[in-house]
């Protein structure tokens, strides 16, 4: 089955989001990265990502209203958030609930970690999107 969902990477370090999108295009996805709120929801009304790839702690960017604006944006797409930080799980559960995240992963895993369960999260929101049906005409 080929994954087809587009992918915004988000994390206040240009550098560090311009690596896990080549990351992510070298296994066939299709990513864009910002590094800014402005940056990531103009991403997110121009190109319409389903799913989000997040730092967690950035000095300018609120997650908490990212994840919220990035679901919002969506509409009734199915999306997914996947949060991304060099803090561990534990340390990060109030934020994971608050932001209703599918999924956290520590940065120390590296790039192709988080790749492969990017690709995991593709495949979902395609299962679970529902099915587009042309409207019923006279």
């Amino acid at each position: 089955m080929r994954i087809s969902q587009l992918i915004l990477v988000v994390d206040d370090s240009p550098f560090a989001a311009k690596a896990l999108v080549h990351v992510l295009e070298s296994r066939g996805l299709q990513a864009r990265g910002a590094s800014s709120m402005e940056e990531a929801m103009r991403i997110c009304t121009e190109w319409h990502p389903s799913v989000l790839v997040t730092d967690v702690r950035m000095p300018n960017i609120d997650v908490y209203d990212l994840c919220s604006r990035f679901r919002a944006a969506a509409g009734e797409r199915r999306t997914a958030i996947l949060l991304f930080s060099a803090h561990s799980e534990e340390a990060m559960s109030d934020i994971l609930a608050l932001t209703g995240a599918d999924a956290f992963m520590q940065k120390l895993h590296g790039a192709a970690a988080v790749a492969g369960r990017v690709e995991q999260l593709c495949a979902s929101v395609a299962i679970q999107q529902p099915e587009h049906r042309p409207p019923s005409g006279p």
